[in-house]
């Protein structure tokens, strides 16, 4: 299907976004994530490969990733940067580990030419329900438990979605072929923090009968 729909459309690149991105359901269902993000991602790049036939001139491979292919931060370590080695610690992010490291293989291998970007926590307008703010907002309006992980204090860096885009097109444009770069919101907050300000709004939109202090 991918190879006629390249072969048809004759594109001039390739945007590549589509990935399983929830941890919880990388732990209870992995099988999932490796189908969409490694075997999905080869899909694209052998597709990409086989309709260019090395005519490369023009043409974009740009694959989408995630910094949680790096690991986890101590509080005292800098953070992430284009040369930060890979520690991914879920089948989620070892998924896109991987659909990384086959992105810059087809680039040295097969001269495909590759842009890769890894990008810290979106967050933004209809984002999927299942995601972390989403998550928060619908379990206050619904007056229930707010689901956090562990202890709460999990810091994650995020970026509003929007600037992750003109990132993407300022990359596509401009970026260099077989080049990483990373994007962050420089916008570190641990989850309770988060939850705190997230109830603290809603609060004042929509005051609960019971006051509660956050």
């Amino acid at each position: 299907f991918i190879s006629n729909l390249f072969e048809k459309e004759q594109f001039d690149g390739v945007i590549h976004l589509a990935a399983e991105s929830h941890v919880d359901r990388s732990i209870s269902g992995p099988d999932a994530f490796i189908q969409t993000n490694v075997v999905g991602t080869a899909n694209l790049l052998n597709a990409a490969v086989q309709c260019w036939k090395g005519k490369f001139d023009g043409k974009r491979f740009y694959h989408v990733s995630i910094d949680e292919v790096f690991g986890s931060l101590r509080e005292d370590e800098k953070p992430f940067d284009e040369n930060s080695r890979y520690k991914p610690n879920s089948p989620y992010s070892a998924s896109k580990a991987a659909s990384d490291h086959l992105v810059r293989a087809w680039n040295e291998t097969y001269k495909l030419p590759t842009i890769i970007t890894n990008c810290s926590n979106n967050f933004g307008p209809n984002q999927h329900h299942e995601k972390l703010i989403p998550t928060i907002i619908r379990s206050c309006l619904k007056g229930k438990d707010i689901p956090i992980y562990g202890d709460g204090k999990n810091i994650r860096d995020w970026i509003y979605v929007e600037d992750h885009c003109d990132g993407i097109d300022l990359a596509l444009l401009r970026g260099k072929i077989g080049g990483t770069y990373l994007f962050g919101g420089e916008s570190e907050m641990r989850n309770i923090e988060i939850a705190k300000l997230i109830c603290k709004s809603l609060d004042e939109l929509n005051p609960r009968a019971d006051k509660v202090s956050y």
